[in-house]
């Protein structure tokens, strides 16, 4: 039966025991065509101290060369690994203090991401407050690029993990998400000034009433 897709709250869902791993095969597509398959999985973060989850419910494409927007489609030491075959992370750093974690899609060659935005906690809330110097909301942990990776204690240390690997991963528990509760906007950030800014390539999820 088919979960549906949580809130933020104190309590959160057990993980079921039909809960697997997403495989590799799950990455070796466009961007464009696996994005919205990202919503209701679980991003999984075994680190220091424990497990924390989270389940997937904003992210953005980023398509190779067919925008100026993707700082992707030149090949340097920083964005190396997007060159690779999908189904490993690429970990950057903005302003010298946030992390942000996309997951890189596509065969190689072929620099597709996909950008993870946010997620609704759903295990270690408690490991995931820890990382924080003062007390937060469940629901503003991980609602934001920076927040997810802090509280989640995604770094660079993960550029170029195996996201079919054990320390950062997929699940799929199974959970349902209404197409009416999609909606999909121009990506966050990116300026007027250059092509492709309003494509509609960022899919969110509403939360339910």
């Amino acid at each position: 039966m088919a979960r549906m897709l949580p809130e933020p709250s104190a309590t959160q869902p057990v993980r079921p025991l039909s809960a697997k791993r997403v495989g590799g095969d799950f990455y070796l597509r466009t961007a464009v065509d696996c994005a919205i398959e990202f919503l209701g999985k679980v991003l999984v973060r075994r680190a220091a101290g424990g497990r924390v989850a989270g389940v997937i419910r904003d992210v953005e494409a980023y398509p190779a060369f067919v925008d100026e927007v993707h700082h992707g489609n030149k090949r340097t030491s920083r964005t190396a690994v997007m060159w690779e075959a999908g189904g490993v992370a690429y970990v950057y750093l903005v302003y010298g203090m946030w992390h942000q974690f996309a997951a890189v899609v596509n065969h190689a060659d072929v620099p597709d991401v996909v950008f993870i935005r946010g997620v609704v906690p759903v295990e270690g809330v408690e490991l995931m407050a820890a990382q924080w110097d003062k007390p937060r909301a469940v629901s503003d942990l991980a609602n934001s690029p920076g927040k997810l990776c802090k509280s989640f204690q995604i770094t660079k240390d993960l550029y170029g993990a195996d996201l079919t690997g054990n320390e950062l991963f997929l699940e799929d528990w199974g959970i349902s998400v209404d197409p009416a509760d999609i909606h999909m906007t121009k990506r966050v950030g990116i300026s007027a000034r250059h092509d492709g800014h309003d494509a509609a390539l960022r899919y969110h999820l509403t939360p339910r009433r």
